[in-house]
């Protein structure tokens, strides 16, 4: 009797923890920590070939020109920088984002980069550090 009951509570327990595959990776607490994630991101041997050949050029080709849409809808453009980091997954889905501030041309990008996927990373999360400068 003591075996079978023990042998329940064991199936009971694996039936209610999560498999430790989907639990969330710990994310950095603030945008200074997450920055600081971020440029150990683009230079660590393991993800330097990630960042600049793959991530950069995929940001850069889909985010261009609605950074620019989002600037022209604006009735005053604000031409301050900004920086934000994305934290994205294994599969490369955006995690989190954090913001040094948060001007109305940031609003308009974080709404698509909270929804759009990029190439998985070699490691997750990954953080993605973009500081914004707009040419004049």
């Amino acid at each position: 009797m003591k075996s079978s009951q023990c042998t329940l509570a064991i199936l009971t327990a694996l039936a209610i923890a999560p498999p430790a595959h989907t639990q969330m990776p710990s994310l950095a607490d603030s945008f200074v920590d997450a920055q600081e994630l971020g440029r150990r991101d683009e230079k660590d041997p393991l993800t330097l070939e990630y960042h600049q050949s793959v991530l950069l050029p995929q940001f850069s080709a889909r985010y261009r020109a609605h950074l620019r849409d989002c600037q022209s809808a604006l009735p005053q453009p604000d031409q301050t920088p900004f920086s934000f980091v994305a934290a994205i997954d294994g599969e490369g889905k955006v995690l989190k984002l954090w913001s040094d501030r948060s001007p109305p041309v940031y609003s308009c990008v974080r709404g698509r980069l909270l929804f759009d996927r990029f190439a998985p990373p070699p490691r997750a999360p990954f953080y993605l550090y973009v500081h914004m400068r707009f040419a004049t």
